[in-house]
């Protein structure tokens, strides 16, 4: 999977004030089939913004500045220390900024130094900048210390699932999601219950289930969340035309959600609307230096022969991945795939082994799987990609890196048929990968 936390990256909510959030982000397989950990929406209940908050703020930006004024007066105010962390966690998400993740660390600890016992909200919020940093063990337990002092909260059983996820837990995740739906059938919860349907190949139950969330969706932030959702399953099914419809209605709904733009320059780029998929791609990677979106913008023009620009994006990758790594951010997919293609062959199977033995979810045995094709170990590529499709995702870049790895081994017949299916999915899944499949299957003929 390149690119993309489909995410999704994050998501605030606005109930009576603007909540924090993104912070308890489903992590999704994005229409660019990278993972992402795109925030669906976890909302912090109206007491908690009573109690830590005045005049609700109308960005993130104001709720952080609003609470560290409230903190400056009552400094013994836990509730506002760990809503500020969450916040944190969420400023870092939209501004791939993961410097921030230090003063979130410091809020959240602060917060339990005020209240170490009854303090749910400080281990939810440890529990998400946990999993943003991609230590999914230590978000599972920060979800599991939580809920024994608080056993009915929501958004710690959604913090719990989206861990359980990640380390390839996704019975136990379903159990999670399940508690979380009793507790608060909302766009939160029924994003998460969309994205394990989607996993496991069931898609209309994943579109049902993210139109209950869009229904259900209380703020033009969270249906902006709903609707990017809908636009990526669109695209992922191969529907680029119905996928920018829903973006647009997203862009519509929050401007500046990075997601929703990110969406819609991908599926410009597959209809054919070139110029305008670059424009926003530009404006998507100023705003948002993420990883996943440099990777996409740089393989879009690397598509259209712009080798000295997608070259400035790709370096500028290397140098915020540092910057990740130098915060405490392990790796995913997306600096995996990204190493195995562009000639780090070596890199990309270290990051691979490290973040799969830790991380044992479909999208890193993928990434596992193309950094050892890389390096020319075809048999163990194989066994990996098969742990990749173990759910039936209907995912095209897994396809396709099966159907090359099927190549390599000298099997035609079933590197036909992965590639064929890669292109049935999505046949615009990737601007480089896609056509390569295509030329792939042309030279390898009907096997006739």
């Amino acid at each position: 999977m390149k690119r993309r936390s489909r995410l999704i990256v994050g998501a605030l909510i606005l109930t009576v004030a603007l909540m924090v959030v993104g912070a308890f982000g489903v992590s999704r397989i994005s229409s660019s089939d990278e993972i992402d950990t795109a925030a669906d929406s976890d909302v912090i209940s109206p007491d908690v913004v009573a109690a830590s908050a005045g005049p609700p703020a109308a960005t993130l930006e104001g709720l952080i500045d609003q609470l560290q004024t409230r903190l400056e007066a009552i400094p013994e105010d836990h509730v506002s220390w760990s809503t500020l962390g969450i916040a944190y966690v969420q400023q870092a998400k939209v501004t791939a900024d993961p410097s921030l993740y230090a003063r979130a660390e410091g809020a959240l600890d602060e917060s339990l130094e005020v209240e170490p016992d009854d303090n749910f909200l400080a281990y939810a919020g440890l529990s998400s900048l946990a999993s943003a940093r991609h230590d999914f063990v230590a978000g599972k337990d920060y979800a599991e210390q939580g809920l024994e002092i608080n056993g009915f909260s929501p958004i710690l059983f959604g913090a719990l699932s989206d861990a359980e996820v990640q380390l390839g837990n996704y019975d136990a995740a379903e159990a999670a999601i399940d508690q979380m739906i009793l507790l608060s059938p909302d766009t939160s919860s029924y994003s998460r219950s969309s994205y394990l349907a989607e996993l496991r190949g069931d898609i209309p139950t994943a579109t049902s289930q993210m139109q209950a969330a869009l229904d259900g969706a209380a703020t033009p932030t969270d249906r902006a969340f709903a609707l990017t959702i809908l636009g990526d399953l669109a695209f992922n099914a191969g529907n680029a035309g119905d996928a920018l419809t829903l973006y647009n209605r997203a862009q519509e709904e929050a401007p500046q959600d990075t997601a929703s733009l990110a969406g819609k320059a991908r599926a410009e780029a597959a209809l054919g609307q070139t110029r305008t998929a670059l424009d926003h791609y530009a404006e998507l990677v100023e705003r948002s230096p993420e990883p996943s979106f440099l990777i996409s913008y740089g393989e879009l023009l690397e598509s259209l022969g712009m080798t000295e620009e997608a070259e400035q994006q790709y370096a500028i990758v290397e140098t915020v991945q540092t910057l990740f790594e130098a915060n405490g951010v392990e790796s995913d997919a997306a600096p995996v795939l990204f190493f195995a293609d562009h000639a780090e062959p070596q890199r990309a199977l270290r990051e691979a082994e490290r973040a799969v033995a830790v991380r044992p979810f479909i999208a890193m045995h993928d990434a596992h799987a193309w950094a050892l094709y890389a390096n020319g170990r075809y048999d163990e590529a194989l066994a990996a990609s098969e742990r990749a499709m173990e759910l039936g995702t209907p995912n095209a870049l897994f396809h396709f890196h099966a159907g090359m790895i099927h190549l390599a081994l000298g099997d035609d017949d079933q590197a036909r048929t992965e590639l064929t299916t890669a292109l049935e999915i999505n046949p615009h899944f990737d601007p480089l990968d896609a056509p390569l499949a295509a030329a792939t299957l042309a030279e390898l003929g009907d096997g006739g």
